[in-house]
């Protein structure tokens, strides 16, 4: 790992980017009364953090290096909190902020992407996303990455996520599943503290109880039938609690229009879609193909969500059964609000990808309620 890194600093250093904070800072595994700060340093920190309902403010040293993660506990539920770094230097990160899980009751708002991988030429899509998702009046709760976070799981891609991505990641904590350019990597897991999992490290697959609302986090890059079952075991212990909202998030689609990856993924649709309608799943939310697609299918609502960044992926003519909605030309983000009154959605579009030109759209593409 100490290889590792002096190539990152050497790269930064090139590049003119190198400075107590690598990257970050970002938030992640949000619960009632904690949540975990991680950032990646070339010096010790000291994290500052509050309620913004007062100014008395808590404080922790942390001497190390690199990566590096901290578990804030004994928060109170249901609570905007702020935090930010100071550096030995005098240097301060930007200001970040994050929402601990609220008792049944209440909204739950959060907002999903997928597909940001990594572009070598013309604007950074991402960070064209990620100001998007900042900028958005709905107060996210928390995001949702449904996998392919990089082109390639290596450090100087890491480093362009994170950096590329920090406009979204200091409103909220990031929850993603892995897609398969992580290939499984160990830099995945050391980047990310999840909700409680089970499979390797326990975070392969993933479930966050928040207020009235569950998410589940799959993994569709297992091999073995063993681990396809195991998380069917997992979906019905996490998914038939008493929230009254359900979602599941995972990387390679259900169905699909996609030219090149439809009608989707037989297997999954044979093993996993009657449990989610038996288990009344609202929305299952997947990447992969780069283009987004409305499908509804047995009650359940599937939204496939490639549009964070990658290269555009060209729909087929022909759509699959239950296709409501698609396009396949935008960089997007889905947008939710779960509350008493039922389920909010909305697609916003970014920008309009035409070649080789990124051309800024911002418009609503699609939006629906469900009961």
């Amino acid at each position: 790992m100490r290889k590792a890194w002096s190539a990152v600093i050497l790269f930064l250093a090139l590049e003119g980017l190198a400075g107590p904070l690598l990257y970050g800072p970002w938030t992640g595994a949000p619960a009632p009364d904690g949540v975990t700060v991680s950032w990646a340093a070339l010096s010790p920190v000291e994290l500052s953090y509050r309620p913004l309902s007062t100014d008395r403010e808590r404080t922790l040293w942390y001497e190390g290096t690199g990566i590096a993660e901290v578990r804030l506990e004994g928060l109170a539920g249901g609570t905007w909190y702020e935090y930010r770094f100071t550096f030995p230097s005098g240097e301060a990160s930007p200001v970040g902020w994050f929402f601990t899980a609220p008792d049944p009751g209440q909204p739950v708002c959060f907002a999903a992407l997928s597909d940001t991988q990594r572009q070598w030429e013309g604007p950074n899509r991402v960070e064209l996303v990620a100001r998007a998702i900042a900028s958005d009046p709905w107060p996210f709760h928390f995001l949702l990455h449904a996998g392919d976070l990089v082109e390639s799981p290596t450090q100087e891609n890491w480093g362009f996520f994170f950096r590329s991505l920090t406009p979204a990641l200091l409103r909220a904590p990031l929850l993603p599943v892995l897609g398969n350019h992580e290939r499984g990597s160990i830099t995945y897991f050391k980047h990310f503290d999840l909700p409680p999992g089970e499979g390797k490290l326990g975070e392969r697959w993933w479930a966050l109880h928040f207020g009235d609302v569950a998410v589940v986090g799959l993994d569709t890059n297992v091999t073995r039938p063993q681990d396809y079952h195991a998380q069917i075991s997992w979906l019905r212990e996490n998914l038939s609690g008493p929230e009254p909202h359900r979602f599941v998030v995972f990387h390679h689609p259900v169905f699909s229009s996609d030219a090149l990856y439809g009608p989707g993924s037989p297997g999954l649709e044979l093993l996993w879609h009657p449990v989610f309608v038996e288990l009344g799943v609202d929305v299952v939310l997947s990447g992969h193909a780069h283009n987004y697609e409305r499908i509804q299918r047995d009650g359940v609502t599937y939204l496939v969500i490639g549009g964070g960044g990658a290269n555009p992926s060209r729909l087929s003519p022909a759509r699959v059964e239950g296709s409501q909605v698609a396009y396949d030309d935008r960089l997007f983000y889905v947008a939710v609000l779960a509350s008493r009154e039922g389920i909010e959605v909305k697609v916003v579009g970014v920008a309009k990808v035409a070649g080789d030109k990124v051309i800024p759209c911002p418009e609503v593409l699609d939006a629906f309620r469900l009961p």
